[in-house]
């Protein structure tokens, strides 16, 4: 059955509500690398509940509405997350109540055997004052569909990054265990952790949360620019261009310009980039 263009960009996505613990913060900040090493005392304060200081890119997990595109009737199986931009107004406080609320940005066609492009933006909350915390603008590639037409307008592109060597490379390492750890903090997608749901989706096994490798992006580009870990991002975005795996080592490659960043995150033992066209804004 074809699905309707209309009926996805309509779709009432859920709002959705949220209380950040400390504990939610601490485990989400473990799950993308903070606290490799425990000793050091200023990557310390974001996994420690004294004087804890939030991750920017924490608000990624805060009032999801939930894997609300199953009920829009596109093949679950086989969509991925393809791109994520995330603007940070204000650091995710910790015991407020804290609101979602997003709409269907747009829906780019590609044909039928190509699928399409689906954006959604969310705007968080406070849930009592209103006060904006985080606006986030996800891409997901409906890999199964395709042939429906287009309607709504899609974000623009994400830049190239420069055609020149990078000012600064930091290799991630990322543990063999990270999407069982990262997958805690809500996202329970069997994709990445059954090897027989990533057969069916069409790879070999699990691949890794698109999050995740974003969230590691976040730490890396912090902790290559200020090893005292002081520095917080205003902003971060990127496109997910092929799939890591678990226990693998992203290479950030980065180019700055004052505040403004641009990255790409590669996987130099396959030859491949995870995530290009990046930019990120210092704080």
């Amino acid at each position: 059955m074809t699905l309707s263009p209309q009926s996805i960009l309509d779709f009432p996505v859920p709002q959705a509500t949220h209380v950040v613990t400390a504990r939610d913060a601490i485990l989400y900040a473990l799950s993308v690398g903070y606290g490799t090493n425990a000793l050091e005392e200023n990557a310390l304060n974001y996994v420690y509940e004294r004087d804890l200081v939030t991750a920017p890119t924490l608000a990624n997990i805060v009032a999801h509405p939930g894997p609300w595109m199953q009920q829009t009737g596109v093949d679950w199986t086989r969509l991925v997350h393809s791109e994520h931009r995330l603007t940070i107004h204000r650091p995710v406080p910790l015991d407020v109540p804290l609101i979602s609320r997003s709409r269907v940005l747009s829906v780019v066609d590609r044909g039928v055997e190509k699928g399409m492009f689906v954006s959604f933006e969310r705007l968080i909350a406070t849930a009592n004052g209103d006060e904006p915390i985080a606006t986030i603008v996800q891409t997901n590639a409906c890999r199964g569909d395709g042939g429906c037409g287009s309607v709504g307008s899609a974000p623009e592109p994400l830049s190239k990054v420069p055609d020149r060597e990078p000012d600064f490379e930091f290799n991630v390492d990322i543990p063999g265990n990270a999407a069982l750890l990262y997958r805690l903090n809500g996202d329970l997608n069997p994709l990445h952790v059954d090897p027989q749901a990533a057969g069916r989706s069409g790879f070999d096994r699990p691949i890794l949360h698109g999050l995740c490798s974003f969230g590691y992006a976040g730490y890396g580009i912090a902790a290559a620019l200020d090893p005292d870990m002081a520095t917080g991002l205003s902003a971060i975005a990127a496109r997910f261009s092929a799939p890591i795996f678990p226990g693998e080592t992203i290479t950030l490659q980065i180019w700055r310009n004052d505040a403004d960043i641009r990255f790409k995150g590669i996987v130099a033992s396959r030859g491949v980039t995870i995530l290009d066209n990046g930019m990120a804004r210092l704080s």
